[in-house]
């Protein structure tokens, strides 16, 4: 892999005869794996990239997303000036106009309907100074409880289900788990799509040390071809499945009960629950044969040590919090955790999702901070220099700002860095919001899906144009590095937000020169919490490539966590609040109930529906979209259906049928494949609409996603639904109502 990617960039640089002038070493922007590389300048403009060897995450290798990442720096759809909404049209305008016209849309919906009133929706992207800033704008000036951010949608349910079990939102695990662990348990992930450096760690790890792995997931993905056992449940199936291998884990006595009585408080309840879950029956429930159950759980159990890595597959699946503490559950009664090569491990899909996290995206306060607890609420306040009462207590995530924005409660939404009018469940809801509301839309293209709904447009600098940190998935802290100018009059997006709070009166507490500077303020908001940064700098970042939080003053990082079985769950450390607490550190066990997911097929609706990610491209194509290497390999949205299936319902390879489901339709060819089961289908979700000019299809996935959320988290259930299949007579296509039902 290693040549093919270094043969890319040497048979680009001699195609087109251009030896850099410098490299800069910078960090991968795309997933959360947090790849280095080097970026490649010439005559100040980007032109290749390489993998940096000495890296310790990807350690020389890239992904074929890495590897065409600086195309997008110079695309000339790169948004250059502000643009203001006059009638139906977007005109160009000075910044002083954009800023002003959005600090007084600000202004005005506080004056009429007080904080409620306006709402934040960011997206993973961006950097930790940008999300602070971010926050501290939101939470510390405009006082809203409408703060939220793309986390909702990929790993709100990580966060709950880490902060339940654990007591703050910490993933206890690293990368060197995966190349040193006897099993890794892969639940509801694709890492050789999604996480393809891991992928291949895991996979050297098989190769030089004999690991086992073991995957849980309905589709038949590539590592679930390899796996040394495959159990392929049913969409929507994960607890039966959790608590079928815990029911073997205690019935054969594969625990560590030491573990368990010195750090854990709650096993005898999680042991009743479980015990109403034989093999027998999760057989039933998942589709997974009682014997793999049981083969499943004493491989588990009786491994020196595990890795489990979970994805989107546990975060948008039904019960998915639940999902979460089981997972956790796993790992706590066998005393895998805090120990080289065992944790339960998820895996982050945008650059800096948990770096959104640390600071407040998934509901908390800067540094993993309780909002509803008096005392951290006073830490914040005290910080920053503002009434205590300003800091709302809860937050609405964007779930409820949609709900707001129905009923005429917010009046003005800005979204900064991320797309929702493709992202978002249920789009016909969603778009009709984007109409209603007031928007701002802050990013780095124009045009893009949700800046066709936008009022004000503010472009931003994207990676590759500004510095900061990034926060892996191993809790990692790395660099990314200005390496050329942003276009045109774009400004990176702590500028802007500072710009805003300083045409709102509040530019005191936004009064940093440049990116360090915020760094160095926001860490002392960590002194002495689990994610303590103080003995961070830029410097050490450049020197260690990379620091592993936490790293108070003096340390150098710290690979894993819980190495002494103490959790961070008392109530003056803890992230979560009342229930969540336990007085001497233990972590908890939880006995969740088992529901059926809330939409299932049936006659009208036959299939399983399941939305997902391809490895050619990332979120909502806001980037890949315009890189045509990637562009040309999967051009447009597709639905994967099973051979049985289509050969019943007399589809052929290519074909485009019609996917329906209880909110909306899309038109998409069909793949005939055996990736799926029968019964079940997959959509990816990168996909936006076709414009008429491409042939006008209707193929973005949340047309037919519901707005179904995971009751503790609020993420929404993306892989849990319903749908029917049509195909489409000649002459109908787009049209509503027709196309022969094709449902079974």
């Amino acid at each position: 892999m290693a040549e093919l990617e270094e043969g890319i960039v040497s048979l680009f640089q001699d195609r087109k005869g251009t030896a850099v002038d410098r490299w800069v070493a910078t960090t991968c922007g795309y997933c959360g794996t947090g790849c280095g590389l080097y970026l490649g300048i010439k005559d100040d403009r980007a032109v290749a990239v390489k993998a940096d060897t000495e890296a310790a995450v990807n350690k020389g290798h890239l992904c074929l997303k890495g590897l065409y990442e600086w195309k997008t720096l110079h695309h000339p759809e790169r948004a250059k000036v502000p643009l203001c909404r006059r009638g139906r049209e977007m005109h160009p305008v000075t910044w002083e106009k954009a800023l002003e016209e959005t600090a007084e849309r600000l202004r005005q919906a506080l004056a009429a309907g007080g904080p409620e009133a306006v709402g934040i929706y960011h997206g993973g992207q961006l950097t930790l100074e940008e999300y602070y800033a971010i926050h501290k704008l939101a939470k510390g000036v405009l006082g809203t409880p409408n703060i939220d951010a793309n986390t909702r949608l990929c790993m709100a349910s990580t966060v709950s289900g880490y902060t339940r079990s654990f007591g703050v939102d910490a993933p206890p695990g690293c990368y060197e788990d995966l190349d040193v662990s006897r099993l890794v348990f892969i639940f509801g992930a694709n890492p050789a799509e999604m996480h393809p450096q891991l992928w291949q760690r895991i996979l050297r790890n098989r190769k030089l040390n004999g690991a086992r792995i073991m995957v849980a997931d309905p589709r038949l993905t590539l590592p679930a071809r390899v796996a040394d056992l495959r159990l392929r449940l049913r969409c929507g199936s994960n607890i039966p499945l959790l608590y079928g291998l815990i029911n073997i884990l205690i019935k054969e006595d594969m625990l560590d009960r030491d573990f368990i009585r010195r750090a854990t408080a709650g096993f005898e309840d999680l042991a009743r629950a479980a015990a109403a879950f034989p093999p027998e029956r999760v057989a039933d429930l998942t589709g997974v044969p009682a014997a793999d159950i049981v083969a499943a759980a004493r491989l588990f159990g009786r491994s020196p040590s595990a890795v489990t890595v979970f994805c989107q597959g546990v975060n948008q699946t039904s019960q998915a919090v639940d999902a979460v503490t089981l997972i956790n559950s796993l790992h706590l009664i066998t005393g895998k955790i805090g120990r080289p090569g065992s944790a339960p491990f998820s895996l982050t899909g945008q650059a800096s999702a948990l770096s959104m996290r640390e600071i407040g995206g998934g509901g908390s306060l800067p540094g993993f901070r309780n909002p509803e607890n008096p005392e951290h609420r006073r830490q914040v306040a005290d910080y920053w220099g503002i009434p205590e009462e300003r800091l709302p207590r809860r937050v609405n995530d964007i779930n409820r700002m949609l709900e707001l924005i129905d009923t005429g409660r917010l009046k003005v939404l800005w979204v900064i860095g991320t797309n929702p009018a493709v992202s978002l469940p249920d789009l016909g809801f969603s778009r009709r919001q984007l109409e209603k509301v007031f928007l701002i839309v802050q990013d780095i293209f124009y045009p893009m899906e949700t800046a066709a709904f936008a009022d004000i447009f503010l472009p931003g600098a994207g990676w590759g144009e500004k510095t900061g940190v990034v926060t892996n998935s191993e809790r990692r802290l790395n660099l990314v590095r200005r390496a050329v100018a942003p276009p045109g009059e774009a400004r990176d997006d702590l500028a802007i937000v500072s710009s805003v709070a300083r045409y709102l009166g509040a530019g005191g507490l936004f009064a940093w020169q440049g990116p360090e500077n915020a760094f160095r303020e926001l860490r002392e908001l960590t002194r002495g919490r689990p994610n303590d940064m103080t003995g961070v700098d830029y410097a050490l970042l450049e020197h260690l490539g990379g620091v592993q939080w936490p790293c108070p003053e003096g340390g150098r990082g710290t690979p894993r966590l819980y190495t002494d079985g103490v959790f961070p769950t008392r109530a003056e450390e803890a992230q979560g609040y009342g229930e969540f607490n336990h007085p001497e550190g233990r972590a908890r066990l939880w006995a969740v109930p088992y529901a059926p997911p809330p939409e299932v097929p049936d006659g009208e609706f036959p299939f399983w529906l399941n939305t997902g990610r391809i490895i050619e491209h990332y979120h909502t194509r806001t980037r890949t979209k315009r890189i045509p290497e990637l562009q040309a390999l999967v051009p447009g949205a597709y639905v994967e259906i099973n051979p049985h299936d289509a050969a019943r319902l007399k589809i052929s390879e290519g074909e485009v049928v019609r996917v329906v489901s209880r909110r909306g339709w899309i038109e998409v060819p069909a793949r005939l494949t055996d990736v799926v089961a029968p019964g079940e289908v997959f959509v990816p979700f990168h996909f936006g609409d076709l414009d008429p000019g491409e042939g006008g299809r209707q193929q973005a996935a949340n047309h037919l996603t519901g707005r179904n959320v995971d009751p503790l988290s609020g993420q929404p259930l993306a892989k849990t639904g319903a749908c029917r299949i049509e195909r489409q007579e000649a002459g109908s296509m787009g049209q509503e109502g027709q196309g022969e039902n094709c449902s079974g």
